[in-house]
């Protein structure tokens, strides 16, 4: 039997792989639950398992720690772990990770202050613990530069299967170019938003932030600073994959803020969609596409007006690189992976 471990399920590209990962398994006619931390509303349809009647919507990194006892409670399983975090379950089962680059290791706002320190440092006491686990763990990375990442921090090698991107679906929203950028990510602090609004300031294209809203606070801050930049830049939160696709129909191209992210969903998306993604250079997202990648904001600003003026060519290029990662080709590699490991067939 399966256990497909994760925190808690959500619209997120991790949410994203969980369902992609079932899909895998019920294809395959295979007995699997997924085990959670908190109850779960809307996924009535899969085999949750939970270990407290509510959800909790904050403290994800520890969350990811604590699910731990939520999924030990199915011994003798193949644990297929998509929280990113080597949890001690080799005891119970053979254990795999699905990882992105390791959590608190990559994302700025961990150093950024006092109070962001001292949320770190309990997981930082857990990482020896935690290193004692990858040696009994199947490393797979979600990147290669999440491989590197992994490699520094537990000593591991991990397989790289590129995460599953729904390219079809934003395949529709393909056309020859628009009038605004578009950023697609959580409205939550680590994704440096700040970013999106200082490169429409510096290169006077205007831009729209779509994505969940987890911090209400955060997207009032960037309200207003939006206001004091010249208000180039609009929040489209909590739009509907349909809703999203409809936006990107009108867009020249894509701009990804966050620095050591470990892969970037969005930017396949918007390479699906062709539109030309600047990324940073310090992510996995350069992966994807290197053509304009950025340092700093100044010379992202300038990639993103060259970007805005290719031609439907290289629209094309961008959406034929893009079918590389589509979700049947992670479903079979993932598959294959685990039958080469002798845990399945």
């Amino acid at each position: 039997m399966f256990t497909v471990v994760i925190h808690r399920l959500g619209r997120s590209g991790e949410g994203s792989l969980v369902l992609k990962s079932v899909e895998m398994l019920r294809e395959r006619r295979t007995q699997f639950v997924v085990s959670t931390l908190g109850r779960q509303k809307g996924f009535e349809d899969l085999p949750v398992k939970w270990l407290i009647p509510f959800d909790i919507p904050k403290l994800d990194r520890y969350q990811r720690l604590l699910v731990y006892f939520s999924a030990k409670r199915f011994p003798n399983s193949v644990f297929l772990n998509m929280t990113g975090i080597p949890i001690p379950l080799s005891r119970y089962g053979t254990h795999v990770i699905y990882a992105g680059a390791a959590p608190f290791n990559v994302t700025p706002k961990y150093n950024s202050s006092p109070i962001w320190r001292l949320y770190r440092l309990p997981f930082l006491i857990a990482l020896n613990r935690l290193k004692e686990e990858s040696k009994n763990a199947l490393f797979v990375a979600n990147s290669k530069y999440s491989a590197e990442t992994l490699r520094g921090v537990y000593g591991v090698e991990s397989e790289v299967i590129y995460p599953p991107i729904d390219v079809d679906d934003f395949g529709k929203a393909f056309h020859e170019g628009g009038n605004y950028f578009i950023t697609v990510a959580r409205i939550e602090r680590g994704k440096q938003l700040e970013r999106t609004i200082e490169i429409a300031s510096l290169s006077g294209i205007r831009g729209i932030v779509v994505g969940y809203l987890s911090e209400p606070a955060y997207l009032k801050r960037l309200r207003k600073l939006s206001e004091e930049k010249g208000k180039l830049v609009g929040f489209l939160p909590n739009l509907s994959r349909d809703e999203l696709i409809e936006v990107m129909k009108g867009a020249c191209c894509y701009f990804h803020p966050t620095t050591g992210e470990h892969f970037g969903v969005p930017v396949v998306e918007a390479m699906a969609a062709g539109l030309p993604p600047v990324v940073p250079k310090e992510s996995g997202a350069a992966e994807a596409w290197n053509h304009f990648t950025y340092t700093t904001i100044e010379e992202a600003a300038e990639k993103l007006k060259q970007a805005r003026d290719v031609d439907r060519n290289y629209r094309k290029s961008l959406m034929e690189e893009a079918s590389k990662y589509s979700s049947k080709r992670f479903k079979e590699e993932f598959w294959n992976y685990l039958c080469n490991k002798g845990l399945a067939q």
